[in-house]
């Protein structure tokens, strides 16, 4: 009895163990590369600056070394470096018009020093480059030139992406620290998450083997389903989806329509078909993502290692000259509410911030959004979970999420055109009992408030928001 006794108990301890190891198994695994542990900070080239090459003309705003650098100071000498911006990155267009014996270089007259030498420029200033490439064979703006610049590395190819694995390896023997991979022009199709895969592979050996480690983004308009969010979860760090950001209002306010689908009210029942076989963005995807199937899933995707990019930030977006506006420069800016309310909901999504603007001229009032610490405290929250649209009445809307510490970031927001609204905060909407001793914190005033503030509405002014971190008290 006392050895059947022994047995039992030997059993009892064995089933503990691997329940409590089935328990704390998590329920999707990350990329371990050990970067992107909270959402990356930084600054990219295209939604400002796109394809301009006419450094003749406009030589201050071409898309060239001189400008990244500039970039690059500014981001140290204004305060962006030490607020947690960290990456500055090129976009697309930075690569000779065809590839040179084989492989992809920079432009000898916009990037005369290489790649190589920018990133030590850049790493000399304590912070980091990122690249741009694309899966097809071209990349999607450089693609005019047909200069085959990009990875070649289309579903139908693998794994015979030899192209692809050669062009990984050359950038990263460039000391870059950040890899966008677009797709575009018939490589934006749901069935590409098998060459995003592959190319993943072939950029964590090319970093394990450098010995330091590569952000992997892909990007491509195709990612619209749990299934594929999930994969990329796996393979990469931070994914592209839904419409690129243009410098409009109309364009923001699409992308955070797109954020909140099937919130606070999903739809019912089984995707229709016009959803599962479809592949873009706008209204149909917005309505496609808004069934209670697809809505769940989305939300619990993004945690520390990997994240939902809902695109650039428009904030600090400046106009621009008649001659860099003819060379393709996008210089429309956001109202100071509007950049408000896309930084607050980009912070309440756990999403990348990248600014696009020209940080030689950004405002002040501009700057003080992009580095206000309490506002990036939200975005870079360690709990790194992705927050919910929690109440939608006309045009008021609210928006939480939990934070590590037990606090709640809470953003009303008045879509309103034109008016001033009113909006109510409900404690019992975002976690709190009723009663329950709290602390209102204005996170844009920087100002405590006292709990009472929360018995009246709050005034929210056109396309505006108020954003507020509330704890226990």
């Amino acid at each position: 009895s006392n050895v059947l006794f022994l047995l039992f108990k030997m059993a009892t301890k064995m089933l503990c163990a691997f329940l409590l190891c089935f328990l704390l198994m998590p329920v999707q695994a990350t990329l371990k590369n050990g970067v992107a542990l909270t959402p990356p900070l930084g600054w990219l080239s295209w939604q400002r600056y796109r394809c301009n090459m006419n450094c003749a003309d406009d030589p201050d705003n071409c898309f060239s070394e001189n400008l990244v650098k500039a970039m690059a100071d500014k981001m140290v000498s204004e305060g962006y470096k030490d607020a947690g911006y960290e990456y500055v990155n090129l976009d697309d267009c930075w690569q000779k018009k065809e590839r040179v014996n084989g492989k992809v270089v920079a432009d000898p007259d916009r990037f005369p020093s290489g790649i190589k030498a920018l990133a030590a420029y850049v790493h000399s200033k304590g912070l980091k480059l990122g690249l741009y490439t694309a899966v097809g064979n071209d990349t999607c703006a450089m693609g005019r030139f047909n200069g085959g610049l990009g990875l070649g590395c289309d579903f139908n190819v693998i794994p015979n992406c030899t192209v692809a694995k050669m062009d990984i390896e050359e950038y990263v023997s460039w000391d870059i620290d950040h890899l966008k991979v677009d797709g575009c022009k018939g490589f934006d199709r749901v069935d590409q998450n098998e060459s995003y895969a592959l190319i993943g592979q072939y950029l964590f050996d090319a970093a394990t083997k450098r010995g330091s480690p590569v952000v992997y983004h892909p990007s491509n308009l195709g990612f619209r389903y749990p299934r594929q969010f999930r994969e990329l979860l796996g393979i990469s760090n931070q994914w592209r989806w839904f419409n690129d950001v243009q410098d409009s209002w109309e364009s923001v306010y699409g992308i955070i329509a797109e954020i909140g689908a099937g919130q606070p009210e999903c739809i019912p029942g089984p995707l229709p078909p016009n959803c599962t076989e479809f592949d873009g963005g706008g209204d149909q995807a917005t309505y496609c993502a808004s069934f209670c199937s697809e809505v769940s899933e989305f939300k619990a995707i993004p945690r520390p290692g990997g994240w939902h990019d809902p695109d650039m930030l428009l904030v600090g977006n400046t106009p621009c000259s008649n001659v860099s506006k003819a060379n393709g420069l996008h210089c429309n800016s956001l109202t100071h509410d509007e950049e408000k309310t896309q930084m607050a909901i980009w912070c309440i999504a756990a999403a990348p911030l990248f600014m696009s603007n020209d940080l030689r001229e950004i405002p002040e009032s501009s700057k003080e959004i992009l580095l206000n610490k309490e506002v990036l405290a939200v975005n870079q929250d360690p709990l790194g979970r992705m927050g919910t649209r929690f109440m939608l009445q006309g045009d008021s809307q609210g928006w939480s999420r939990e934070l590590a510490n037990g606090d709640v970031a809470v953003a009303l927001v008045n879509m309103n055109d034109n008016d001033t609204v009113p909006i109510s905060l409900d404690i019992t909407n975002v976690g709190f009992a009723p009663y329950t001793p709290i602390t209102v914190r204005d996170l844009y005033a920087k100002e405590t408030l006292p709990s009472q503030v929360l018995n009246k509405p709050f005034s929210v002014p056109p396309h505006g928001v108020v954003f507020l971190r509330i704890g226990y008290a």
